[in-house]
């Protein structure tokens, strides 16, 4: 990395903590959950337009790419202030506010049980789950799996008409 790209990556860093400095000035630092109300939707919002963003300049396709980055690196700034203010006001509702930290914690927990759920997704297609029950989904796994032999059929589930309808496709 040359000495020129350096100085314009830290030029815009500073040029957004000024602008989040000259935020905290302008407020008297006294943040309270007026900010967060406001700035975490806000920052939610732009995390969100700027992976959308991302997503149609990744796409392939040629100008609205070239669009779509081009309101991306205008979009970047501000979106990182946004969330330079939102985490600042998070922390300070959780230092001042014991009701924010009730929520806070009770998101958490919502959070690991969404995630204990969701890491039991993969039973569903398991060996034997609840999906392996009919004809449909017999013929469909042994097409997609590539089975070959009646004993596949049955490891994958014990459900006579799954079994009927992956033996129906087996290949020969």
């Amino acid at each position: 990395m040359s000495f020129h790209e350096v100085f314009n990556f830290a030029y815009a860093v500073l040029t957004i903590v000024g602008a989040a400095g000259t935020y905290f000035a302008f407020r008297g630092r006294q943040f309270g959950l007026t900010d967060l109300l406001i700035f975490l939707p806000l920052a939610a919002g732009g995390d969100w337009l700027a992976y959308w963003l991302f997503k149609m300049v990744s796409s392939g396709a040629a100008y609205e790419g070239l669009v779509a980055l081009l309101l991306l690196l205008g979009v970047i700034p501000v979106v990182a202030g946004l969330n330079l203010v939102a985490a600042v006001a998070v922390l300070a509702s959780l230092i001042r506010y014991p009701a924010v930290r009730f929520a806070a914690l009770g998101l958490a927990a919502v959070a690991w049980l969404v995630h204990l759920s969701l890491g039991k997704l993969g039973d569903v297609t398991a060996p034997g789950g609840m999906m392996n029950n009919d004809r449909l989904a017999g013929e469909n796994w042994a097409l997609e799996s590539g089975a070959t032999a009646k004993a596949d059929c049955d490891r994958q589930s014990q459900t006579k008409a799954f079994r009927e309808g992956c033996y129906a496709r087996l290949r020969n």
